[in-house]
């Protein structure tokens, strides 16, 4: 299920991660900035959806969550991997940025506000849930208070 609205003239989705339902149909394919909240996710998940991610032609990724810096870690050693494997493997044309936020809501607030590409003008935030729902109250609450703000 995915919930949209849209804060800074970018459209803001809430993706949940399941591996019940397609959620990578969910996201968007160009121009995109995506926001990876986890905390208790299992590397396995994490192995299965940066790659994905990086198909997907990510522009930035802002890691969100108790794991933030795992998972920053993880999708830093892939592109890293990709940039050094012969024959290459796929990457955008353009260089994915990526950072990590301890802050809960700074993170959503700095992807949504301050993240600008120089390449890409980045027209959606993506915002991926993998806490199995735990943050999903959380998330909306940051979202409707950017909204009102």
């Amino acid at each position: 299920m995915t919930d949209s609205m849209r804060i800074n003239d970018r459209e803001v989705r809430l993706v949940q991660y399941s591996t019940d339902t397609n959620w990578l149909k969910e996201l968007p394919s160009q121009n995109w900035l995506c926001i990876l909240c986890v905390e208790g996710t299992p590397r396995r998940y994490l192995n299965e959806v940066i790659p994905k991610l990086i198909t997907q032609d990510v522009c930035y990724v802002c890691t969100i969550g108790a794991q933030c810096e795992f998972a920053h870690d993880l999708l830093d050693e892939e592109i890293c991997y990709r940039e050094t494997e012969e024959p290459p493997l796929y990457l955008p044309k353009h260089d994915i940025m990526t950072t990590w936020h301890h802050e809960f809501d700074d993170g959503i607030r700095f992807a949504i506000y301050a993240v600008n590409d120089e390449v890409i003008d980045i027209k959606t935030v993506a915002i991926l849930d993998m806490t199995g729902g735990k943050e999903a109250a959380r998330i909306e609450a940051v979202l409707k208070n950017l909204q009102t703000a």
